[in-house]
Protein backbone atom coordinates (compact mmCIF):
# COMPACT_ATOMS: atom_id res chain seq x y z
CA UNK A 1 0.00 0.00 0.00
CA UNK A 2 1.50 3.37 -0.95
CA UNK A 3 2.02 6.26 1.48
CA UNK A 4 -0.81 8.38 0.01
CA UNK A 5 -3.37 5.59 0.36
CA UNK A 6 -2.25 4.91 3.93
CA UNK A 7 -2.59 8.60 4.80
CA UNK A 8 -6.09 8.82 3.30
CA UNK A 9 -7.27 5.73 5.21
CA UNK A 10 -5.75 7.05 8.44
CA UNK A 11 -7.62 10.35 8.02
CA UNK A 12 -10.93 8.59 7.25
CA UNK A 13 -10.72 6.29 10.27
CA UNK A 14 -9.40 9.03 12.58
CA UNK A 15 -12.28 11.35 11.71
CA UNK A 16 -14.71 8.54 12.47
CA UNK A 17 -13.06 7.98 15.85
CA UNK A 18 -13.45 11.67 16.76
CA UNK A 19 -17.17 11.55 16.00
CA UNK A 20 -17.55 8.50 18.23
CA UNK A 21 -16.62 10.02 21.58
CA UNK A 22 -19.28 8.07 23.55
CA UNK A 23 -20.67 5.44 21.22
CA UNK A 24 -20.40 5.51 17.48
CA UNK A 25 -24.01 4.33 17.33
CA UNK A 26 -25.13 7.61 18.91
CA UNK A 27 -24.29 9.38 15.64
CA UNK A 28 -24.93 6.75 12.97
CA UNK A 29 -27.29 3.85 12.39
CA UNK A 30 -25.88 0.52 13.53
CA UNK A 31 -26.43 -3.05 12.45
CA UNK A 32 -28.01 -5.61 14.75
CA UNK A 33 -25.75 -6.20 17.80
CA UNK A 34 -23.57 -9.31 17.79
CA UNK A 35 -23.57 -11.22 21.08
CA UNK A 36 -20.66 -13.64 21.46
CA UNK A 37 -18.86 -15.48 24.25
CA UNK A 38 -15.30 -14.66 25.24
CA UNK A 39 -12.75 -16.67 23.24
CA UNK A 40 -15.22 -17.52 20.47
CA UNK A 41 -15.23 -16.59 16.78
CA UNK A 42 -17.92 -14.72 14.88
CA UNK A 43 -18.22 -13.81 11.19
CA UNK A 44 -19.49 -10.67 9.50
CA UNK A 45 -20.60 -11.37 5.93
CA UNK A 46 -21.08 -8.45 3.51
CA UNK A 47 -22.10 -8.15 -0.13
CA UNK A 48 -19.06 -7.46 -2.28
CA UNK A 49 -18.10 -6.96 -5.92
CA UNK A 50 -14.31 -6.69 -6.22
CA UNK A 51 -14.59 -5.90 -9.96
CA UNK A 52 -15.88 -2.40 -9.09
CA UNK A 53 -12.64 -1.43 -7.37
CA UNK A 54 -14.37 -1.10 -3.99
CA UNK A 55 -13.18 -3.27 -1.11
CA UNK A 56 -14.21 -3.60 2.54
CA UNK A 57 -11.85 -2.22 5.20
CA UNK A 58 -12.19 -2.97 8.90
CA UNK A 59 -11.72 -0.84 11.98
CA UNK A 60 -11.95 -2.39 15.44
CA UNK A 61 -10.39 -2.24 18.89
CA UNK A 62 -7.57 -4.80 18.99
CA UNK A 63 -7.88 -5.02 22.78
CA UNK A 64 -11.26 -6.77 22.29
CA UNK A 65 -11.00 -8.45 18.89
CA UNK A 66 -8.58 -9.98 16.44
CA UNK A 67 -9.24 -10.49 12.74
CA UNK A 68 -8.63 -14.18 12.13
CA UNK A 69 -9.55 -14.45 8.45
CA UNK A 70 -11.15 -12.65 5.52
CA UNK A 71 -12.31 -14.34 2.34
CA UNK A 72 -14.02 -13.26 -0.86
CA UNK A 73 -16.66 -15.60 -2.25
CA UNK A 74 -17.47 -14.84 -5.87
CA UNK A 75 -20.93 -15.31 -7.27
CA UNK A 76 -21.69 -17.07 -10.54
CA UNK A 77 -20.53 -15.21 -13.61
CA UNK A 78 -22.25 -15.11 -16.96
CA UNK A 79 -20.19 -15.01 -20.15
CA UNK A 80 -18.70 -11.56 -20.72
CA UNK A 81 -19.68 -10.30 -17.27
CA UNK A 82 -17.28 -7.80 -15.70
CA UNK A 83 -17.29 -7.81 -11.92
CA UNK A 84 -19.29 -10.55 -10.27
CA UNK A 85 -21.37 -9.84 -7.16
CA UNK A 86 -20.47 -12.07 -4.26
CA UNK A 87 -19.73 -11.65 -0.58
CA UNK A 88 -16.82 -11.05 1.72
CA UNK A 89 -16.55 -12.83 5.07
CA UNK A 90 -14.57 -11.45 8.02
CA UNK A 91 -13.98 -13.80 10.95
CA UNK A 92 -13.07 -12.23 14.29
CA UNK A 93 -12.05 -13.78 17.60
CA UNK A 94 -12.94 -12.24 20.95
CA UNK A 95 -10.06 -11.47 23.32
CA UNK A 96 -11.62 -9.45 26.17
CA UNK A 97 -15.10 -9.22 27.73
CA UNK A 98 -16.99 -5.98 27.22
CA UNK A 99 -18.69 -3.91 24.55
CA UNK A 100 -17.01 -2.70 21.37
CA UNK A 101 -17.84 -2.24 17.70
CA UNK A 102 -16.58 -3.21 14.28
CA UNK A 103 -16.78 -0.52 11.60
CA UNK A 104 -16.75 -1.70 8.00
CA UNK A 105 -16.11 0.77 5.18
CA UNK A 106 -16.56 -0.02 1.50
CA UNK A 107 -13.76 2.05 -0.05
CA UNK A 108 -12.00 2.92 -3.25
CA UNK A 109 -8.79 3.88 -1.43
CA UNK A 110 -7.04 5.40 -4.44
CA UNK A 111 -9.95 7.84 -5.03
CA UNK A 112 -9.33 10.01 -1.96
CA UNK A 113 -10.87 7.36 0.28
CA UNK A 114 -14.30 7.50 -1.39
CA UNK A 115 -16.72 5.66 0.90
CA UNK A 116 -19.37 3.62 -0.92
CA UNK A 117 -20.98 2.21 2.22
CA UNK A 118 -20.45 2.11 5.98
CA UNK A 119 -21.70 -0.49 8.44
CA UNK A 120 -21.23 -0.43 12.20
CA UNK A 121 -21.65 -3.65 14.16
CA UNK A 122 -21.94 -3.35 17.97
CA UNK A 123 -20.29 -6.39 19.62
CA UNK A 124 -21.17 -7.59 23.14
CA UNK A 125 -18.60 -10.03 24.49
CA UNK A 126 -19.54 -12.02 27.57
Amino acid sequence: MNKHMTLVLTIVFSSMALVSANSICDNAPCEKPINVSLGKDFTISLKSNPGTGFSWWTQFDTRYLSLENSTIISGKASFGMVGVPGKENFTFNTKKAGTTEVTMLLLQPWVNGTIGDRKIFPVNIG
